[in-house]
């Protein structure tokens, strides 16, 4: 059983494929400290690029490919915040220094085209018109894609996350993400 197993593994290894999503709209609420809040929406200023890796495989549960955001460039234009002044989102190695994990699940089988479900944990790098705010806890995004890229696919979020800025003093909450490619 065990040479079957490795035999598999090796069969699925992907190494580093390098893949480029094109375009995405993505909104999100920006709530500040002193409660006044927008529902901003972005576009993308740059494809976002990202590398799926070795996958890891097993006989109960499927394959979980591994996936690195390498960068993620939006663009709003405030309308209640900061009247007209664009709104940046930056994650990924321009945003907070790192790649953005992520990951797709494909049960035992089953086909990436069937529908499964992907995770991405985002830490982004806000730039307004008050200073640059970043989240310390990742914004948890779930969704089902076809392919990758995952084209026609929606990512939502569930939870609150508090924005901090440069000195570490939290300055708002992001929630109800949702992202559309």
């Amino acid at each position: 059983m065990k040479a079957v197993m490795s035999a598999m593994k090796s069969l699925m290894k992907l190494n580093e494929v390098e893949m480029t999503l094109p375009t995405s709209n993505s909104k999100t609420y920006l709530e500040l400290v002193d409660g006044r809040s927008e529902e901003l929406h972005f576009v993308q200023a740059q494809p976002t690029q990202f590398t799926v890796n070795d996958s890891e495989f097993s006989l109960k549960s499927g394959v979980t490919v591994d996936i690195e955001i390498k960068n993620v460039d939006l663009v709003a234009t405030s309308a209640v915040l900061w009247p007209g002044q664009s709104i940046h989102v930056r994650g990924g190695l321009h945003g907070q220094g790192e790649t953005i994990k992520g990951s797709a699940k494909i049960p035992f089988g089953k086909k990436i085209a069937d529908g499964v479900e992907a995770e991405t944990f985002l830490y982004w790098v806000v730039e307004t018109p008050e200073g640059s705010f970043h989240n310390e806890q990742p914004i948890h995004m779930t969704g089902t894609i076809t392919g990758l890229p995952p084209q026609d696919a929606t990512f939502r979020s569930a939870g609150v996350v508090p924005l901090f800025d440069e000195q570490g003093d939290k300055v708002g909450t992001l929630y109800g993400c949702l992202q559309s490619n």
